[in-house]
Order: structure tokens, then C-alpha cells, then sequence
């Protein structure tokens, strides 16, 4: 074939060397920076994906369709306002002769009357002078070359494309369309047909038996037949499947963008909300797929979504992801960037995998918290009635929890780094450890002072004095503390929490700072504690005044364990005046961190 395309070339243009004698596998390109409007860029992932994520209305959208408008720029013409995007920093390699021999192994060659250009599904056709024209380190973008080397999937382009197309008038001419690639290549069918099986169950059928041949939902219980002897009822059993462009709109439109991605062997892959339509296990499944192309042709994707399970679909594919958030204020949109390894790093630990970390991505404020009933509980208290309106949104709000303080500090730096407005509420005893709570300062954004230094000292200069070791009468008297109130109470299962609990913190001095917060301290070391928790809460990490959460809601019979939370909820302690006022440190400490948004 290749040889076929070159002889005919030489044919058509005999008088020119300009074009023939190059390299396809010397040939490439991809997209290094876009630079917005406001003066930022955006790194992308040369190969791999890069998800750009934020609210509605951030300028997702607008990026993408800039971008495709800055590469199809043709030299001499008027270019169009410029919104969010400023230019692009484009990567090429190879020279004219390697692009033609790229095009000529991913592309048609083909005449019109008496010219002969380059065409491939959803473009016309290209002399090489044209596409050479793009392909000049001085052009700004690609021009005509584009569509064959940037395929671009927005709402409208998707259900456009369609699982039909009309038969070719002669078997020579060359595929225009997907489903002319299906029918021209089996493994590209069964690759097609697998991968609607994988995400929605059925398999695809390509009818080739009418003047339209068009991709069918099903199997024809029957095997296929010679194309000169084909019986009515194979003709019926086909018939009666549905063809693709009657399914519904998650179906049509996931196949609308992959049809031409597997294709044709674009370089570069721009999608615009891929996973719109899709419930999300469809979703992730499509960002398994994503991932797999990408690594599969070494090629680079780009997409704008709000969808986690888009997100987890891409890094459980194994492809290099990286996250571009975007935040508008008054100004122009505001972009940070969170790079393949440190994204890999936080989805590989096995507590933080499983939780809804990246969520946070999408919502305005993110409050951290040890336990996931420490995050349903500090959710409730924002429904409570007669709660003042905050000019952040409960449903912008994300409580995450991290299984203990160890995971907090990865989770702040990770959403820190992509400018999410991050707070951390640990319980009191986060004092303990001087080196935790310095790195969970410094993951928020905040900075480790002399002042913080020296409270702390202070503060925590009893507890850290030797103490004498735990007797039994010491432990005697804890659990009997905890359960004499309680006595005639069924032993339960949060009853032998409490127990354990106070096995684990007997002897220790900072048992007792649980069980009564800050007034455990004394003296200076109170001042110093209480000066200590105003800093902490102006950078955001605002720590349990009483001690741990469920020390907020006393008037609960229930001390601890499991059925904390439930009675709690049912008694609505998450109302009460000592739950309010901590949710308003928590709140307060956010807007700090917050972006004004502009409406629009």
C-alpha cells in the first residue's frame, strides 16, 4: 500500500522532490503549553492524558474550543477574540518529506478531477502544498493539516458522526468515514464490538447489506454468510437489530467519540466533557479506554470533565494522568497543575484510593477530617435549621475523610497543589506530634513558625515530661469513669469501644487531652494552646477545642464507637451551640482560601 500511494504521488506531481523521501516514524507532534489570556500556561502531558477539572462555568469548555480554533488558524486570516487562550506552544518533529510519509501511511491519497490530495474521515481533501503550509515552524497553527492530525469531540460532534455511512461507489475508493474503516478491517470491528460489550453488554454488528452500512446493537444468531449467497433469513435476523443511531444517548454519544479515535491514528486527542451522558461505571469504563488508546499509540489526550469516575477510569488504566483545575475569580481563569506522579502517588495508597479524595477536584471548599462519621457528622451541622446562609454553597462542600492523621498531610499537599481550598480538623491531640502537625501546616499552604514553634513548646511541655507508668488502678479508674453513668446499660459493642479506647490512652497524657481538650492545659501552657490554635485555625487547620468530635455532643449517651454517630444524628447533637461554633472555625478558615467568583 505504501509503495501504491508513493507511485501514484510521484505521478501526480512529477516535477517536484519537495515532498517524497522522508520518514514516517521520524514524524510527531503534540501540544507542549497552552497560555491563557491571564498570563498562566498549562503543561501538558506529552503522552498521556491531562484532565482539566473545576466547577461550571470556569472556562473549561472554552479552552478546548480555543485551542482547536488556535491550531485550524490558516496564515493571512483574521483570527478570532481571544477569551481564555493567549497562543500555543507547539511541538514539532520531522521536516515536509516526513509528513508526507506520515500522511501517507495514516491517510488516503486520493483524486477529484485533476487534483490529487490527502483525506481521511470527516475532512475533505488536501493538497500537500496546503498541508505543508501548517506544518512550517513560523505558523501559528495547523490550518487545513489539522483534522488529520487533532481530532476534536465536543456534544454536538459526537452525535454528529453517527454508527452509519452510505456504501462507497467502487471498492477501490478510500474509507470516509469510521465505519468504512470497520468494514475495511475485522480487528478493528472485534475492538469495537469488545469494547461496547465491556461498557453497555451487547456486542456491535456491521450491516453491510444495504446501501447504508450501519453498526447494529446484538448478533445475528447465524454465521455470516458469503457475500453471494446470503438467505432471506439471515437478512431478517440482521434487520431486526437495532441500529446504534436508535440507542440512547449515553451509548450514541460514547461511540460517537471513540469510532474515530481507533480509527485513525491521530496525534492528539481533544474531548470536551467525554463522560456526558454516562452513568459512572460507563464512565470509568470509558476512561479505561482513554487510557488504553493512549498508551496502546503513544499518543496525547486532552479533556475537560467534572466526573470522578472519568478520573478513576483513567489511572486505573495505568496511563500517565495529569490535573489542570481551573478556578475564575475576577479576573481571567486561574489554572494549577497536579503532575503525573503525585497524582499516581495518592491514588496508589490503599486508604486514599478508596475514598472520595478526588471529589475535591470539583467543589470549592474541601474540609479534611480523621474518620468518615467525623465527616458525616460535621456535614449534617451545615443542614441544621436557622443556620446563617454562607456565601459558599453546602453543595460546593466536600468532607473527606483520611482513616487518621497519618493520611491527612498527603491529602491537603495533593489538593493544595491543584489550589483547592483545603482545611484540616483533627482532633486536639494532633499536638502530640510536632513533625505531623508541621507537615500538615505546610500541607495546607501555611508555614511552620517561630511564633508556632515556641507556643508549642509551651503548650505541650508537661505532656511530654516523664510520667509514671500506668498502673491498674489507673485504667480501674478510667473505665469506670467512662461506664458508671451507663451502668445498667447492656454491654454493647460501642460500650467495648469505650473500654478499648481507654486501654489504648490510660498512662498517657494525652488521654486526658481527649477527654477534656483544652482544658487539660494549665497555666501558660493554656495561653500558649490557645495561642497556638488561633494560628493554626488563620491558615486552616482548626483542631478540636474540646478535644476529639464526639466530645462536641457530651448530651450523647453513646461515648464512642460505632453507634456514636447514629445516636448522635437521632438526638441532632449536630445542632447543638458547641458543634456550631467549631463548624463556624471550619467554615471561617475555608472562605479565607477561597476565590471570589464572578457570576457568568
Amino acid at each position: 500500500m505504501t509503495r501504491d500511494w508513493r507511485e501514484r504521488f510521484e505521478a501526480a506531481y512529477p516535477n517536484t522532490t519537495d515532498f517524497l523521501g522522508g520518514d514516517a516514524d521520524a514524524f510527531d507532534f503534540s501540544i507542549g503549553a497552552i497560555n491563557l489570556v491571564g498570563g498562566q500556561s498549562i503543561r501538558l502531558q506529552q503522552s498521556g492524558v491531562t484532565a482539566i477539572v473545576g466547577a461550571n462555568n470556569v472556562g473549561k469548555s472554552t479552552i478546548l474550543r480555543e485551542l482547536i480554533e488556535r491550531l485550524d488558524h490558516r496564515p493571512g486570516f483574521a483570527e478570532l477574540p481571544k477569551i481564555a487562550v493567549q497562543s500555543l506552544e507547539l511541538n514539532r518533529r520531522g521536516d515536509t518529506k516526513d509528513l508526507i510519509a506520515w500522511l501517507g501511511s495514516n491517510a488516503s491519497l486520493v483524486s477529484k478531477g485533476s487534483s490529487m490530495g490527502f483525506q481521511r474521515s470527516q475532512t475533505g481533501i488536501e493538497t500537500p502544498q496546503s498541508l505543508a503550509k501548517g506544518w512550517r515552524p513560523t505558523s501559528e497553527g495547523l490550518g487545513p493539516l489539522r483534522p488529520f492530525l487533532a481530532f476534536y469531540g465536543d456534544a454536538q460532534g459526537r452525535f454528529s458522526i453517527g454508527g452509519a455511512a452510505e456504501m462507497r461507489e467502487s471498492a477501490g475508493d478510500p474509507p470516509l468515514h469510521p465505519v468504512h474503516h470497520l468494514q475495511d478491517s475485522r480487528v478493528l470491528m472485534e475492538e469495537v464490538s469488545a469494547v461496547s460489550q465491556q461498557i453497555f453488554g451487547p456486542k456491535l454488528t456491521l450491516d453491510n447489506l444495504g446501501k447504508t452500512i450501519r453498526l447494529r446493537v446484538g448478533e445475528v444468531a447465524m454465521e455470516a454468510p458469503r457475500i453471494d449467497n446470503i438467505p432471506p433469513e439471515y437478512r431478517q435476523a440482521m434487520a431486526a437489530l437495532r441500529p446504534l443511531d436508535e440507542q440512547g444517548d449515553g451509548m450514541r454519544s460514547l461511540m460517537g467519540q471513540l469510532l474515530p479515535v481507533v480509527s485513525a491514528a491521530y496525534r492528539v486527542i481533544v474531548i470536551d466533557e467525554p463522560e456526558a451522558f454516562l452513568h459512572p461505571p460507563q464512565a470509568h469504563a470509558l476512561g479505561v479506554e482513554l487510557g488504553r488508546i493512549a498508551v496502546q499509540s503513544d499518543i496525547q489526550i486532552l479533556v475537560a470533565t467534572h466526573d470522578r469516575s472519568l478520573l478513576t477510569g483513567l489511572l486505573d488504566s495505568g496511563v500517565d494522568v495529569s490535573v489542570v483545575r481551573l478556578a475564575r475569580g475576577d479576573g481571567a481563569a486561574k489554572a494549577s497543575r497536579l503532575d503525573s506522579a503525585e497524582l499516581r502517588a495518592l491514588w496508589s495508597d490503599p486508604v486514599l484510593k478508596y475514598t472520595n479524595v478526588l471529589d475535591g477536584l470539583f467543589h470549592r471548599l474541601v474540609v479534611v477530617a480523621e474518620a468518615e462519621g467525623d465527616c458525616a457528622f460535621l456535614a449534617a451541622a451545615l443542614d441544621c435549621e436557622g443556620r446563617e446562609e454562607s456565601p459558599l454553597p453546602r453543595n460546593e462542600i466536600l468532607f473527606v475523610p483520611t482513616g487518621g492523621k497519618d493520611g491527612m498531610a498527603k491529602v491537603c499537599a495533593a489538593l493544595n497543589a491543584v489550589d483547592v481550598p483545603v482545611v484540616a480538623a483533627p482532633d486536639l491531640d494532633m499536638l502530640s506530634d510536632r513533625s505531623k502537625l508541621r507537615a500538615l501546616v505546610e500541607a495546607v499552604g501555611g508555614a511552620w513558625t517561630d511564633d508556632m514553634e515556641r507556643d508549642w513548646t509551651v503548650a505541650t511541655a508537661s505532656m511530654r515530661s516523664a510520667r509514671e507508668p500506668a498502673r491498674v488502678g489507673h485504667v480501674l479508674d478510667a473505665v469506670t469513669s467512662a461506664l458508671e453513668d451507663n451502668r445498667d446499660e447492656p454491654y454493647s459493642s460501642a460500650y467495648r469501644e469505650i473500654v478499648l479506647a481507654q486501654l489504648r490512652t490510660s498512662g498517657s497524657p494525652w488521654g486526658s487531652v481527649k477527654e477534656h481538650g483544652m482544658s487539660a492545659f494549665r497555666g501558660d501552657a493554656r495561653r500558649a494552646a490557645a495561642d497556638l490554635l488561633r494560628q493554626l485555625d488563620a491558615i486552616g487547620v482548626v483542631l478540636v477545642e474540646q478535644g476529639e468530635l464526639e466530645r462536641l455532643a457530651p448530651e450523647v449517651a453513646v461515648r464512642k464507637g460505632p453507634g456514636w454517630l447514629h445516636a448522635a444524628l437521632s438526638e441532632r447533637a449536630q445542632c447543638n451551640a458547641t458543634t456550631q461554633a467549631h463548624v463556624d472555625r471550619v467554615i471561617a478558615a475555608g472562605k479565607r482560601g477561597l476565590v471570589p467568583q464572578r457570576d457568568g
